[in-house]
């Protein structure tokens, strides 16, 4: 695999940031909260969101999470710890909030 110049070996937290905003918009921006259609949803924007990093074609392997609620008012709290070469490796995340729901897309890289 060839990897193009050396900021490619960084992970690039605003790049895939907008990546996974404009995916994650693309896919619920009209939305309303169904619970039946968060299932798919969610494994649209995680397996568009690793077809579009993998076409990057950077060192990096990814894990991408995704968590979709029903927007009740109530509190979100999540939390996460990692271990990692902080030269390279990196992570971003976007919430998507309307009236009916929330979601929550993170996106780790590690880079290899």
């Amino acid at each position: 695999m060839d990897f193009e110049g050396e900021g490619d070996r960084t992970f690039n937290t605003e790049e895939v940031r907008q990546l996974v905003e404009e995916l994650v918009n693309s896919s619920l921006s009209t939305a309303v909260y169904t619970h039946s259609k968060v299932t798919t949803w969610q494994a649209t924007i995680v397996e568009n969101t690793l077809k579009r990093l993998a076409a990057l074609n950077k060192p990096f392997k990814y894990v991408v999470t995704c968590m979709i609620s029903q927007n009740t008012g109530g509190a979100t709290h999540t939390a996460h710890t990692c271990f990692w070469d902080a030269e390279t490796d990196g992570f971003t995340k976007y919430r998507f909030e309307n009236g009916t729901m929330v979601c929550l897309t993170t996106v780790y890289g590690m880079g290899i």
